[in-house]
């Protein structure tokens, strides 16, 4: 008999200081306790602990063979995008082993990877010029080149991108990302 999770299950009130980690001890143990999880059981887990706890989750479910790819497919653009600094989470390694796991996606649904290489931009400072987040979209790279959401300010890099670097396409928070191994590519500072 295998181990489920019951999803919308009633909790305890506890103080709301105490709420966050309690949920994220729970999703995470209910994770480590199931067998098998389906793409919204898996989900639902992320749901409950937070987004920063989805790259944890998503690489401990699939490493314990809890999931099938088809589940990191239907994820691990969205986990990437949400978990604010992925670089943090995971080392590139894991990051590569996720989205080769799923293949090439475009909002969580896997797609033929582009056939062309693309002119893609990023806004960071020097030392992040290598990170995995990159837009198609100039002005999108421009607002982070420019300190968005708290960062220092950076500079502008630029870098054509062979179809073989593209591991997804995430669309939903509007800044047209492309997530791209930068490893072996050669990355310039953007020209006015």
């Amino acid at each position: 008999m295998s181990n489920s999770i019951e999803m919308g299950r009633m909790y305890t009130i506890v103080p709301p200081t105490l709420l966050a980690v309690d949920l994220a001890d729970e999703a995470y143990d209910l994770l480590q306790w199931a067998d098998r999880l389906t793409t919204s059981e898996l989900g639902w887990l992320i749901g409950l602990a937070g987004r920063t706890y989805g790259p944890t989750f998503l690489a401990e479910a699939l490493e314990e063979d809890k999931i099938t790819a088809q589940t990191v497919a239907d994820l691990v653009g969205g986990i990437w995008s949400g978990a604010e600094y992925p670089d943090r989470h995971h080392d590139h390694d894991t990051w590569r082993w996720l989205f080769d796991t799923a293949g090439f996606t475009v909002d969580g649904e896997r797609a033929p990877r582009p056939e062309t290489p693309m002119v893609l931009f990023r806004g960071s400072v020097p030392e992040r010029r290598t990170d995995w987040s990159w837009s198609r979209d100039r002005a999108v790279a421009e607002r982070f080149a420019a300190g968005l959401r708290g960062r220092g300010e950076g500079r502008l890099w630029v870098c054509e991108v062979p179809p073989a670097h593209m591991l997804a396409i995430n669309t939903e928070r509007d800044e047209d990302e492309v997530v791209v191994d930068t490893r072996g590519l050669r990355i310039t500072e953007a020209r006015e």
